[in-house]
């Protein structure tokens, strides 16, 4: 990142940690009897932030668990619960694997600020629609209330989110993205309809009946949707992590999704199973999920790469292999092996570790065609886009030796009809 951006990016951060903390420190009365809160941060830990998936909706937990603080007490110790809460040791993971001490540290807490102003936000929006002391589960405007609530958090998210991504970027340039912006809208809904449950029994059954209700969709979620969260959540968490592997690199915007694209085509002429293909698409979305960790000076470097420099590169695989080695209910050993591998060469000339022929895994051979493929037929920072039948004969003479020859055949024949 270049150094201007890395500073207003990280000026933003701190400016958001300091909203925060003014913020919560002026509005907290200390309402929450201490059980109560003690009971919300134990349930939004167990969660871990996880999420229910209702078809095509993904609802987070916070919301749903905080909504009858939201209703009922200060917002300043509201927002300090749902933020420290919201701690995840999934989080933790990502952000130290991927970022320095420090700076991992700070992305962390901002992440706790914007939890709290979106929780700040929501009790605002709430009161404002609902001015009465009382809940009233049976008014219209009550309900309103809660879903306006719901609808305020998840644009402050929104709102925050997008600003932090166009602050990241080389350089700045104002754009609100309605993908980044817009896209839990769909969850808002549902959030505010479990968060009534939840708060409904809260009111009228006391803190088990509610502890009852809120462990009931915590265990929904762990259990009897675990296959579709699977199923679903990974392409829509695979679609994101390959928008931002594209971004770090302007000149391959769109590689990890044709790559995919092409994998799938070239798993289905293998005649593998429906599953399978379905699983190495997902896969071949992240298959340069390491590159984050490259600088931009490497990326966008228009000269030939130093010895130093090449080293730098040839660490992405082991890098993305162990990045999704922490979302191990996702992915699984074949995903781990086709990112590590995917650069490996069939005559074992290949990296990280020189493996050969069948050695490496199948899913990393489909990967390394439909890599180098697209690689050559699109234009890189340092040379132009080669014709296709040029990259079609590229891959046809390296059979055998980069390539496994009888995928490399398929593929020519298959999927370029060459």
């Amino acid at each position: 990142m270049p150094e201007n951006s890395n500073r207003l990016c990280i000026s933003y951060m701190f400016s958001l940690i300091a909203a925060a903390v003014i913020l919560v420190a002026t509005n907290s009365a200390l309402e929450i009897p201490i059980g109560s809160a003690a009971v919300f941060v134990a349930l939004l830990w167990a969660s871990s932030l996880s999420v229910i998936n209702l078809h095509s909706t993904v609802v987070v937990m916070v919301l749903p668990v905080m909504m009858i603080s939201v209703m009922k007490y200060d917002a300043g110790t509201t927002a300090l619960v749902a933020a420290i809460g919201s701690l995840s040791l999934q989080e933790y993971r990502i952000l130290v694997e991927c970022n320095p001490a420090g700076l991992a540290v700070l992305k962390m807490v901002c992440n706790r600020a914007i939890i709290a102003l979106c929780a700040l936000a929501s009790y605002a929006v709430f009161h404002l629609v609902w001015p009465y002391l009382a809940p009233d589960f049976s008014s219209i405007r009550f309900l309103l209330a809660a879903i306006a609530s719901g609808l305020a958090w998840v644009l402050v998210s929104g709102v925050t989110v997008n600003l932090h991504v166009m602050l990241s970027q080389p350089q700045f340039r104002f754009r609100l993205d309605p993908g980044v912006v817009f896209a839990s809208l769909n969850s808002v809904l549902p959030s505010a309809l479990m968060g009534l449950m939840a708060a409904a029994l809260y009111e009228y059954g006391g803190l088990i009946a509610y502890i009852l209700t809120e462990a009931f969709f915590i265990s929904n979620k762990n259990y009897t949707q675990r296959a579709l969260v699977k199923q679903e959540n990974a392409e829509q968490i695979n679609v994101a992590l390959a928008r931002i592997i594209d971004s770090k690199d302007h000149y391959t915007g769109g590689h990890s999704e044709r790559v995919a694209m092409l994998a799938r085509r070239l798993a289905e002429a293998y005649h593998l199973s429906r599953g399978e293909v379905e699983e190495i698409e997902y896969v071949a979305r992240l298959h340069d999920i390491g590159k984050v960790n490259l600088s931009d000076q490497i990326l966008t470097k228009t000269k030939s790469l130093s010895p130093e420099e090449f080293d730098e590169i040839r660490k992405h695989p082991a890098w993305g292999a162990e990045l999704i080695r922490g979302m191990e209910k996702i992915y699984g050993d074949k995903d781990y092996r086709a990112i590590l591998e995917h650069h490996e060469r069939y005559d074992g000339g290949g990296y990280p570790d020189g493996k050969r022929a069948e050695e490496i895994s199948l899913w990393a051979r489909i990967l390394a065609i439909c890599d180098a493929y697209d690689a050559m037929t699109t234009e890189r920072v340092y040379r132009p886009a080669v014709p296709k039948d040029v990259a079609c004969a590229e891959i046809g003479r390296c059979a055998g030796t980069q390539f496994d020859p009888k995928l490399a055949t398929l593929f020519l024949s298959k999927v370029q009809g060459w």
